[in-house]
């Protein structure tokens, strides 16, 4: 287990999948994680992870990189999630730094190596400072490849089995409509009813969310997009520079709600989408989030 941050946020993280395990705020745990390392290499789903070389979708499991057509194999039906059984979530990172507040994750990948061209580095950081845990992915490769990282860590304020009195903000006026399959069925539309949650929506007992909010057409500088409340717990304000954010409640137990930011789902194979492809010359591509925490009243 390692371990960051002396003051009032404190996080433990995992190796395996360098995966976000605990994160103490004040008195309180906000992360639902799993029990022990054994439970996380058990499992399916992806808790605390980063998820990749491509989150989320790629349908039919395949995409063209430039002028060649690439197949992966599926793990969800005909598609490729979160970079299939090879992901970078079932994957030993190497400690490359380690300090009381803040620890650096690092991973190379072969060429074709889960399916993916180029010689790729991925870099994930995560730093606490104050109220905030700051995460940076970074990857380079040396030929163009498809490079789409986040964070897959169910939050949970309460600390309770469910979400009940959890309340969800995100500022998007768009989202991704999938069909029942949860593949995209084409431009964003406009978000209504119970996708709009620009006012902020209760989560326990309500719909099913698996779905991408649009938060941009392109990267942005790192601005807040989303925050999450509970009754007598920590607020969570989530900043990011990706441009969208998919929201998945944990299905019918609603244990916690992964807020995963992120490029659209898809894109590969969309071109009216924002572009996941990485080239060399592109440099590095960095993308940041921080969750940014204010303590109940009497912590």
């Amino acid at each position: 287990m390692i371990r960051i941050g002396t003051g009032a946020v404190r996080a433990e993280f995992l190796t395996y999948g360098a995966a976000l395990h605990r994160l103490h705020v004040g008195a309180h745990q906000v992360v639902a994680g799993l029990p022990d390392l054994a439970a996380y290499r058990a499992g399916s789903g992806y808790h605390g992870a980063i998820v990749g070389p491509v989150a989320n979708r790629i349908c039919g499991a395949q995409a063209m990189i430039d002028d060649q057509l690439w197949r992966f194999v599926p793990n969800e039906g005909t598609m490729l999630l979160h970079g299939g059984t090879t992901g970078l979530h079932g994957r030993d990172w190497d400690v490359a730094d380690h300090g009381p507040d803040h620890v650096r994750f690092a991973l190379d990948l072969a060429h074709c190596e889960g399916g993916f061209p180029g010689m790729r580095r991925i870099e994930a950081q995560y730093l606490v400072e104050g109220l905030t845990l700051r995460l940076e992915l970074v990857a380079t490769t040396d030929r163009p490849t498809l490079m789409n990282l986040s964070s897959h860590v169910y939050w949970n304020l309460t600390g309770r089995k469910n979400l009940e009195g959890h309340r969800l903000q995100i500022t998007a006026d768009r989202y991704t409509p999938v069909d029942a399959l949860l593949s995209p069925t084409g431009p964003p539309k406009a978000v209504t009813g119970a996708m709009d949650l620009r006012d902020g929506r209760l989560l326990d007992g309500g719909p099913r969310y698996d779905h991408n909010f649009c938060l941009s057409d392109t990267r942005k500088a790192l601005r807040p997009v989303a925050w999450l409340t509970a009754p007598d717990a920590p607020a969570m304000e989530l900043a990011t520079t990706e441009p969208g954010l998919q929201v998945y409640d944990g299905g019918p137990s609603m244990f916690g709600v992964a807020l995963e930011p992120q490029g659209w789902p898809d894109a590969p194979n969309r071109p009216d989408y924002p572009t996941v492809r990485l080239a060399p010359e592109d440099g590095p591509l960095v993308q940041a989030t921080e969750w940014r925490f204010t303590l109940p009243g009497g912590d």
